[in-house]
């Protein structure tokens, strides 16, 4: 049998208003920035626009993540950082934000 290049990260699949998707925590996700995009898509199944070896959804509206952590501003409890993928396309986009994944 071939070993596995798969590794285990724990995420929480939510949904807030129309979209939905897995949200990780940011120390369990690799810290260089390159290997944790891929590490997003391979979770989602980007880059194939059915998405069918992933958690995405086939569409840009459940190909969303939330990556979390600890604050380390007084008074707020966590950092948010949103990333869109495209179930057809190899890319990670974190500028812009979406409302319905950071009410999730």
């Amino acid at each position: 049998m071939k070993p596995s290049a798969q590794t285990a990260i724990p995420c929480l699949l939510m949904r807030g208003g129309t979209s939905k998707g897995p949200f990780f925590n940011e120390a369990d996700l690799p810290a260089d920035i390159p290997l944790r995009d891929k590490v997003l898509l391979a979770a989602l199944g980007s880059p194939d626009k059915r998405q069918i070896d992933g958690l995405g959804g086939a569409h840009p509206l459940t190909s969303k993540v939330g990556i979390v952590r600890k604050s380390s501003v007084p008074g707020v409890a966590l950092d948010f950082l949103f990333a869109q993928l495209q179930p057809d396309k190899d890319t990670v986009d974190t500028t812009p934000n979406c409302g319905n994944m950071l009410a999730a």
